[in-house]
């Protein structure tokens, strides 16, 4: 009996270590993730902003989890394979100077720890048109605000500049993202961004999105 109990314990104890090692990793150390930022500064900006004159998305706020699962994509050949994906190319050799799991995980909670930014654009629309696309095609994932939803998987997209939201759907419309077998989510962007094949219904949902606070 003594020895079960002995077991027992060493067991709960392997357990609960394990559990509050996984929640450590996940969650990352944010003084080790702003070093490691420093390398993505050129692209990205010195606070995470953004630059879509490099096809550089805002970083700054998106969620821990969406960032770590794009940068493991990038790692393990889901995302940016695909010579038309430049940008996505760029970023595989970028990801790998992430060496492992806990980096990835340090500079995606340093990013998601960040205050959110966006820059006001005004685009020429029909807001209305692009308010009732996005609602019939994006709003169950990514919910009426645009704000995501870590259960669907979904990122925030109130964040993302208009021409990075439009790239992004033209890739998976073109197969440049989303290819992969075992990119489940992406697989499924990539057939929604498919029942978007009008332009023009694009740059509305696109100029809707813009609209949106961020929260």
């Amino acid at each position: 009996m003594k020895n079960s109990s002995q077991s027992l314990s060493k067991f709960l104890f392997i357990f609960i270590a394990f559990i509050f090692s996984s929640y450590s990793v996940a969650n990352g150390d944010i003084k080790k993730g702003e070093q490691l930022y420093q390398a993505c500064i050129s692209c990205h900006g010195d606070k995470a902003q953004g630059n879509d004159e490099l096809n550089a998305p805002t970083l700054a706020g998106q969620y821990q989890w969406y960032l770590s699962a794009q940068l493991q994509n990038f790692k393990n050949g889901k995302r940016g394979a695909k010579q038309s994906d430049q940008a996505g190319q760029q970023m595989v050799a970028m990801a790998n100077l992430l060496t492992d799991e806990t980096a990835i995980a340090d500079v995606s909670s340093f990013l998601a720890s960040l205050d959110k930014v966006k820059t006001a654009e005004t685009l020429p629309a029909d807001l209305r048109n692009g308010d009732n696309k996005y609602n019939a095609v994006c709003g169950a994932c990514h919910g009426k605000d645009a704000q995501g939803n870590e259960n669907l998987k979904a990122p925030n997209l109130s964040i993302l500049s208009s021409k990075y939201l439009t790239t992004q759907i033209k890739n998976y419309r073109t197969s440049s993202r989303g290819y992969h077998n075992d990119d489940k989510y992406g697989r499924q962007m990539k057939m929604m961004a498919g029942t978007v094949q009008n332009d023009a219904d694009l740059a509305d949902i696109v100029a809707f999105i813009n609209t949106l606070p961020i929260k």
